[in-house]
């Protein structure tokens, strides 16, 4: 017997198993305003084009390095793609829109210094390059040379308008004119759709002047409307309050902006606060940092829209000004997993040292990349050493038991789930997750009594999850117990998605198994629609014919089944070698074979 679509096999973002896990829930980190900032970094996108699709004259009549860099570049591997910049620009070191290209990949793969070097030569001479443009400006500053970034800044448009107001305002913190400082933060405030940013910015310089009740002034929106916050923000204005011994005011941001889904750091810092911990601002140490914390925030407002390369840069840069910002180094790991690079993404979570508090974070980012490559058992090992250095970090024991039973390694994931769950203070509705995973591990171990225990507690903290009805409602009609109630489950999990092909296979499997022939083949063919190369899906249509007396249509969809599960490499798979058995002598006597009943109508049918 083939596997249901009901087994949440590992982490949930990259095999069938996604299909039945929660979404982790993702921190709030809008920022208002974004059809304006999308203006903003037209530039850099625009640059980003041009080494990706665009073409040197000189450099297309060339050579394979130019080739098999652009190539590179398509599938956002941007090591190689530098490389094979890099000879190709060695061959026409004259041409200006290669050397762009050749810079832009390097600033993509992470080397800064060697992308600077482009940029200055290509700043000096003829032609606009936006993105050289911002990467002397972010060599000024990280020099903290502010005269050469104001300069800089007056003399061209480097971003945006606005965004340029924000720059120029850093440089004058660091040259110590925060009067002249606060009158360029303060322009940007009214501009349409920048008045959130305007206000963290100028807060943040603020505390570089030891201005606290200034900076707590401008968080909360100077007498208007609080500033919309992202992740840092929250903890810059937490740790703005505690300065201004206000500490249960700054508990109540992290609480209200993190709720349930709060990380290592937000939980830390909280711990620090509530015991009177002395607690200094330390997020922010330099107008370069500030700097830096102005192209972070536009790549962090952007994310997840279109652009994601161009982001990267922007993210590269921020590191690369503001080093101490490790939230701007995983959001440059996450946009390279996005992209498609999980060994670059890789390299980069690994660069958060240990004794930081976004260490957890990187870590378990990393876990998941390594994940992407084919390295379970790595990945798994990464996890292990976490769970044993963290040990009442819930997160980690769900994740490690999320990679194990994928690994299907299910007693050890019962014990990770088991820790997680004892680490639960208050029950809450999120939390049906656990037990629900548990359950399949302790189902897939062999005991269904205690997997039950744990689908019911799932089910009463969030009586209608879809997931945990189709699983349920399937094994039921597959064990033959509670027929009816099976039949119900799946049907109300029906009703919450019906476009979810892989819980109309469940209806119309669990409607064959109890002998509803007719009614099956109606949502087995709904199923496959909705995946049509789905081997398993495929497989239970032919049955379903077959039961029906359809049986040329049967075994064209076995053989569809069969030529589609070569390529299916997910944790259910369907046997190949009992399928073909089926299209030699029908499912009739291959029932028979096997000591299962034979094909009944039920009563009415």
């Amino acid at each position: 017997m083939t596997q249901r679509h009901r087994d949440p096999k590992g982490p949930p973002a990259k095999s069938r198993a996604a299909q039945l896990s929660l979404p982790k829930a993702q921190p709030k980190n809008g920022l208002s305003g974004r059809p304006v900032l999308k203006r903003y970094v037209k530039f850099i996108f625009a640059a980003l084009l041009s080494m990706t699709f665009g073409a040197s004259a000189v450099a297309q009549q060339a050579s394979g390095p130019y080739i098999a860099a652009r190539q590179a570049a398509l599938g956002h591997d941007y090591k190689p793609a530098s490389n094979y910049f890099a000879r190709a620009l060695a061959q026409s070191p004259r041409d200006s829109v290669l050397m762009s290209q050749t810079m832009t990949a390097f600033l993509a793969a992470g080397d800064v210094k060697k992308a600077h070097a482009l940029a200055r030569l290509l700043v000096a001479g003829e032609g606009s390059y936006p993105l050289a443009e911002v990467l002397v400006l972010s060599e000024h500053f990280k020099r903290n040379d502010y005269q050469a970034a104001l300069d800089h800044l007056e003399a061209t448009t480097v971003v945006g308008r606005a965004i340029d107001e924000l720059l120029k305002g850093w440089a004058l913190v660091g040259l110590g004119q925060m009067t002249e400082a606060v009158r360029h933060f303060d322009a940007v405030i009214p501009v349409d759709g920048m008045r959130s940013f305007a206000l963290y910015q100028k807060g943040l310089a603020l505390t570089l002047a030891g201005d606290f009740e200034g900076a707590a002034a401008s968080f909360s929106g100077q007498g208007q409307a609080a500033a919309v916050l992202n992740y840092r923000g929250s903890l810059a204005w937490a740790q703005i309050l505690v300065q201004l011994d206000r500490p249960d005011e700054a508990l109540t941001i992290l609480r209200d902006f993190h709720g349930s889904g709060a990380d290592h750091a937000v939980n830390s810092l909280m711990a620090q606060i509530e015991a009177g911990a002395l607690v200094e601002f330390d997020l922010l140490r330099s107008a370069s940092e500030g700097a830096g914390e102005v192209l972070h925030l536009l790549a962090q407002a952007l994310q997840n829209g279109e652009g994601q390369d161009g982001l990267l840069l922007y993210t590269r840069l921020a590191s690369h000004m503001a080093p101490r910002n490790m939230q701007a180094l995983l959001l440059s790991a996450r946009l390279l997993e996005q992209l498609g690079n999980p060994q670059l993404a890789i390299e980069t979570y690994a660069q958060v040292p240990r004794s930081h508090p976004a260490y957890v974070q990187a870590e378990l980012g990393r876990a998941q990349a390594l994940q992407e490559i084919g390295e379970g058992t790595t990945a798994i090992e990464v996890l292990t050493q976490l769970a044993g250095s963290f040990e009442s970090l819930r997160d980690i024991h769900m994740t490690l038991g999320d990679f194990l039973r994928q690994d299907e390694q299910f007693a050890r994931a019962v014990r990770s789930y088991d820790r997680a769950i004892e680490l639960i203070d208050q029950p809450a509705r999120g939390q049906w997750y656990l037990h629900y995973v548990r359950g399949t591990a302790h189902d897939r171990l062999g005991d269904w009594a205690a997997a039950m225990r744990d689908f019911n507690r799932a089910l009463e903290l969030s009586p209608n999850q879809f997931q945990v009805l189709n699983y349920v409602g399937y094994t039921l009609v597959d064990r033959g117990e509670q027929l009816d109630e099976a039949l119900d489950m799946i049907q109300r999990a029906v009703a919450a998605q019906p476009d979810a092909g892989y819980i109309i296979d469940s209806l119309g499997w669990a409607q064959y198994r109890l002998g509803y022939y007719n009614e099956a083949v109606v949502h087995m063919e709904r199923a496959v629609e909705l995946m049509a190369t789905d081997p398993i899906v495929n497989d239970h249509l032919g049955d379903v014919y077959w039961a029906v007396g359809r049986k040329t249509e049967a075994r064209f969809q076995w053989r569809r089944a069969l030529s589609f599960a070569t390529d299916y490499s997910g944790p259910e798979a369907v046997d190949p070698k009992r399928i073909q058995r089926k299209l030699e002598v029908g499912l009739a006597t291959v029932l028979a074979e096997e000591g299962a009943a034979p094909l009944k109508l039920a009563d009415g049918d």
